[in-house]
């Protein structure tokens, strides 16, 4: 079983490892269009084709949004209330330890573990960790609550326009959509690079806290994991969707958060450093997840 994990995610791995090096060695990532490629393009293009070819219906994508809402907000709840405990303001904390990185390691995970048929589900869930970050994350780390900025975020609209046009059974013409299909298939790859990109720029100067490190390394894997387990035993969801949330709610520390702490003034080096130290813990989970995954569902 961990020969066939390790042949499900070596390509993941590859990729990303090819885009750690074309950073060290050049700066071909580094391009302030790629970001622009993957988000504002390839990432709404992958979204769009995956509900309008495999996508769920517009009931099924709502439960589904609504049960990862589930998951979110009751690890924020765990995550305030152990700060409380602690006498650590949360506000750096909240959306580092509850939103995971669903986008450019999620997304290809589940697909790689999976296969094809969890693609849309997995988009779903990963759209819905988006909007946390940009409501959840944003707010609790400015204090502000930055709504206008969701009607021009174009996974965001990607995922209401393929809802919309899947649900109403609008063919979209052939012509479109075979612009759409090989935008799309840049974008895992592409996200793959950039993750590898990201984790070799991360400045890690601070290396004391070892324990806090580990500590919070392994929370949150784990108590996504945890937390997913426990709300699918209620939700309702088919088996393929509950082992995709579970996947999805045991990835690492999002690349995101260590963006936003270093755009709000936060202890940007310590999330830097859990993005690298609760990747471990996390593929431990998800080789356990797929090794079990029959006991799980």
């Amino acid at each position: 079983m961990l020969g066939a994990f390790f042949i499900a995610v070596f390509p993941v791995f590859c990729i990303a490892l090819i885009g750690y090096l074309l950073t060290r060695k050049t700066d071909v990532l580094r391009h302030p269009g790629m970001p622009i490629l993957t988000t504002q393009i390839a990432l709404p293009a992958l979204i769009f084709y995956s509900l309008m070819t495999k996508g769920l219906p517009v009931g099924e994508m709502l439960e589904l949004m609504l049960v990862t809402a589930i998951c979110v907000a009751t690890g924020a709840a765990f995550v305030a209330f152990g700060c409380r405990l602690f006498k650590q303001s949360p506000r750096f904390y909240l959306s580092t330890l509850v939103n995971p990185n669903t986008g450019n390691f999620g997304i290809p995970m589940v697909f790689a573990l999976l296969g094809e048929e969890a693609l849309a589900t997995a988009i779903v869930i990963s759209s819905t960790i988006t909007l946390s970050h940009f409501t959840l994350g944003i707010t609790a780390m400015s204090g502000e609550a930055p709504w206008r900025k969701l009607f021009t975020n174009a996974p965001l609209l990607a995922l209401v326009a393929g809802a919309l046009l899947s649900s109403l059974e609008v063919s979209v013409p052939a012509p479109i959509m075979r612009v759409v299909e090989l935008l799309s298939g840049v974008a895992l790859p592409v996200l793959l690079l950039l993750l590898g990109s990201s984790l070799a720029t991360l400045n890690l100067r601070r290396r004391s806290e070892l324990g806090v490190l580990a500590l919070l390394s392994l929370y949150r894997p784990l108590s996504g994991f945890l937390i997913a387990f426990a709300v699918t035993r209620f939700a309702g969801l088919d088996s393929l969707s509950s082992l995709a949330l579970m996947l999805q709610m045991s990835m690492p520390v999002a690349v995101m958060s260590y963006i936003l702490t270093l755009r709000y003034g936060g202890p940007s080096e310590r999330i830097a450093a859990l993005t690298l130290t609760s990747m471990p813990v996390s593929l431990a989970i998800l080789a356990a997840i797929f090794a079990f995954q029959d006991l799980l569902v």
